[in-house]
């Protein structure tokens, strides 16, 4: 059975809504942690991203189904980032820690360093996107359950 979008003029969502662009962009970004989570066998972060996938497709194509799912992700999501972002701000010493064990062996010291350093600045990158994420995927639950986007999406007829 094919999937039917309808379109009248109290249904058309015409004109720019953020909203449609963050759904976009969190699609994109599943779809990479997707591949990503292949590439190094995560099998269960790949079904969630996979599930992160098809809702952000059930809500572009405007499904009823997908926007009460996704207000429950984008929380859900926000939820994650919040916590897993606490867990590695609480392991922010271990740079530290490490930093000192490299210097202990001067051989290796220069370029255990720059690895270090490196490492660092990852993690701080992947705390400033957590730390964006958090209010998106809220804001995004929130425009979700705005009665004007509301109505904007539609039920699957029997």
């Amino acid at each position: 059975m094919f999937l039917k979008v309808r379109r009248n003029a109290a249904n058309s969502g015409q004109g720019f809504a953020a909203w449609r662009i963050a759904l976009w962009l969190l699609l994109l970004l599943a779809a990479f942690g997707g591949v990503q989570y292949l590439r190094y066998a995560q099998y269960p972060y790949l079904v969630g991203a996979f599930a992160v996938i098809v809702v952000c497709v059930g809500c572009i194509l405007r499904q009823e189904w997908a926007r009460q799912a996704m207000r429950v992700l984008a929380v859900l999501l926000a939820l994650w980032s919040l916590v897993t972002g606490g867990l590695m701000l609480a392991q922010w010493g271990q740079f530290e820690q490490a930093r000192q064990a490299a210097q202990a062996q001067p051989q290796l010291a220069e370029l255990a360093t720059m690895m270090i350093e490196h490492a660092k600045r990852i993690y701080q990158i992947v705390l400033v996107i957590k730390a964006i994420a958090v209010p998106v995927l809220l804001w995004l639950a929130w425009q979700l359950g705005l009665p004007t986007v509301r109505k904007e999406f539609h039920t699957r007829p029997v």
